[in-house]
């Protein structure tokens, strides 16, 4: 019953003619790697999860059921390019072992009737019988259709029916499960009523994703989510085109922008995000883009970062999909059109970067929604990365657990809290969820790049905290890299300001208290300090969820109304900042260049960069 969900018969014995080329043969020889190595690991079962969901494993479900989908999309499509029956048996075994799981819904979240295991098992076990239709008994593709009904479509429309949650939210959830119960109900809508019905609730459904995913593309969730999101909505786009010749979701506002977004973020491979989960999403599946939209920039990225990692016998399907979705015509590597300042204004996040395609300095910046699914307390904070590494960086998150996730439960933990990001707090209070902030002000010159981000009412509806970030771009036989943060704060009340920056690398104050070194693995950073106000400098060690050390400078002042704070990295020893001010401008003075700022309500607005050398 090949229906041809992702590929017929026909295109994936296609694939073959492709390997004598680049990154094809790479990606093959990758391929037949992890197939091997899935051979060579035990086929997962019900017992394992729920075994590791009783030792406290959040997710451990849909988790395995990830897993179960990579390794038979993996084992089919190898096995389709040169035939090889251990692929094509143990694919088999894990199909069957998940259509014996006793439920398709994780017990993390057991008072749902289909949550994300049940989006992740419907659409493994639809491609997967869509691929294997061939190799299958009439009875064991009859066994399959029922059990995909009864276990995906049912409790799919039980849970819309009783108005579940995810079905009118906006973010991964919504995508994963609507687009994954989507493609089974695309196989099976000629058989089952139910299967026509899911179909009209998805698209309904799925209404709710596409509103929040604006034209410029970006995702308030982070990368790690959007990339979760993606892999299902563009498997079920895929779908719906080849089978329906319905093409509405490659037409939605954004989706021809929206996989620039992981790219701006993601400087040499290296995922720089915000708030839970900020993994890399440079996978296989989203040669879909570069496919439909003719992004070379899609291309590059994903044949220069995808495969660099080494092979394992768990995740989602990376290699097989690659062969698959990546189009022939794209030679290897394109060079990327990126714009070293990009700015994506729905959202509150900017990308600012020294160069591309490979950059050596790199900033990020996130204001936007502090309420977003899976925030954390982080408004104007700021990521640096330097030489391949992220030398400012933010805590990431800690193992879900139900009281991570609960929100009661969430804001007591330190990766949340604002005292773990790179930003500031007045008068020890946190920041507000109910706030949102924006990038105000951005420009990419000649010879500097400036952005300023605008935290709205997250210190208080008596505080105006702008982040002003300057990149100057030297010549490049100086080899200098620099970067100028300059916080400008109003208080109606006088208060405490407390600003921190984080690295994992050892830091070293300088006997003058303002002035010192983070001593990441590849690169020193050195930084200095000043204030408008007296400042205190010192270093504290803290420590995440995961009893890793998080360093950290922590910059205080006294309470004032208002106050300027001006924190200079660079590659070199920064020597004195001064920074000086009269009723119409502000200038801040290092060894290397001269800012000067001019006095516009509400904010600043920096006027001149002058390089002394």
């Amino acid at each position: 019953m090949n229906r041809g969900l992702i590929a017929t018969q026909e295109e994936l014995s296609e694939i073959s003619k492709r390997l004598g080329r680049k990154p094809f043969d790479h990606i093959y020889d990758l391929l037949r790697n992890r197939c091997n190595l899935i051979l060579e690991s035990a086929p997962i079962t019900e017992m394992m999860w729920r075994s590791a969901y009783e030792q406290g494993r959040w997710g451990a479900a849909t988790a395995a059921v990830g897993s179960i989908q990579g390794r038979i999309f993996d084992l089919i499509i190898a096995h389709k390019i040169d035939r090889n029956l251990a692929y094509r048996d143990r694919a088999i075994e894990e199909f069957k072992n998940l259509l014996a799981f006793s439920s398709w819904v994780d017990p993390s979240h057991s008072d749902l009737s289909a949550n994300l295991c049940t989006g992740e098992a419907s659409a493994t076990a639809a491609i997967a019988l869509d691929l294997l239709a061939d190799e299958l008994t009439e009875a064991d593709i009859n066994r399959c259709k029922r059990t995909i009904l009864q276990k995906g479509l049912i409790p799919y429309l039980q849970a819309v029916d009783s108005d579940a949650f995810w079905y009118s939210c906006y973010h991964n959830w919504n995508a994963v499960i609507n687009c994954g119960v989507g493609l089974a109900g695309l196989l099976l809508e000629d058989e089952y009523d139910e299967g026509k019905v899911v179909l009209d609730r998805v698209n309904k459904g799925l209404k709710n994703f596409f509103n929040a995913l604006g034209r410029e593309g970006g995702w308030d969730e982070g990368l790690g989510y959007w990339g979760y999101a993606m892999r299902y909505v563009l498997l079920f786009a895929e779908g719906m085109r080849r089978i329906r010749a319905d093409t509405r979701i490659f037409e939605q506002r954004g989706m021809d922008t929206t996989a620039l977004f992981p790219i701006y973020f993601s400087p040499n491979g290296i995922a720089v995000s915000f708030g839970d989960r900020p993994t890399s999403t440079a996978w296989g599946v989203f040669y879909l883009f570069a496919k439909h939209y003719n992004l070379k920039e899609v291309t590059w990225w994903l044949d220069q970062y995808a495969f660099r990692r080494a092979v394992s016998a768990g995740g989602h399907s990376d290699m097989g999909l690659a062969l698959l979705f990546r189009p022939v015509n794209h030679r290897y590597s394109p060079k990327p059109n990126l714009v070293p300042l990009k700015v994506y204004h729905e959202i509150g996040w900017a990308a600012m970067a020294d160069q591309w395609p490979n950059p050596q300095l790199f900033v990020a910046l996130k204001t936007g929604d502090l309420s977003a699914h899976h925030a954390q307390l982080d408004m104007n904070s700021i990521q640096v990365v330097l030489n391949n590494e992220i030398i400012i960086a933010e805590p990431g998150s800690p193992d879900f657990s139900h009281r991570y996730l609960s929100p009661e439960g969430r804001y007591g933990f330190y990766e949340v809290r604002s005292a773990s990001h790179n930003t500031i707090t007045i008068g020890e209070r946190e920041q507000r969820i109910d706030s949102a902030g924006s990038i105000i002000q951005a420009e990419d010159a000649k010879r500097y790049r400036w952005v300023v981000g605008h935290a709205g009412a997250a210190l208080g509806e008596n505080v105006r905290f702008y982040r002003h970030i300057v990149m100057p771009i030297f010549p490049k036989k100086s080899n200098t890299k620099m970067l100028i943060v300059l916080d400008e704060i109003h208080n109606a009340i006088s208060e405490e300001i407390t600003a921190t920056w984080h690295s994992r690398g050892n830091i070293k104050l300088n006997r003058n208290g303002r002035s010192g070194t983070i001593h990441g693995q590849r690169s020193p950073l050195r930084f200095a300090t000043a204030g408008s106000c007296q400042i205190d400098v010192k270093l504290e060690q803290r420590e995440l969820s995961s009893h890793r050390p998080d360093n950290v400078i922590v910059i205080s002042t006294p309470a004032v109304n208002h106050a300027l704070l001006a924190t200079v990295f660079a590659t070199h020893p920064v020597g004195r900042i001064a920074l000086r001010q009269n009723e119409n401008e502000l200038e801040l003075q290092t060894t290397d260049l001269t800012l000067q700022w001019a006095y516009q309500h509400p904010y600043i607005k920096l006027e001149k960069v002058s390089f002394n050398r």
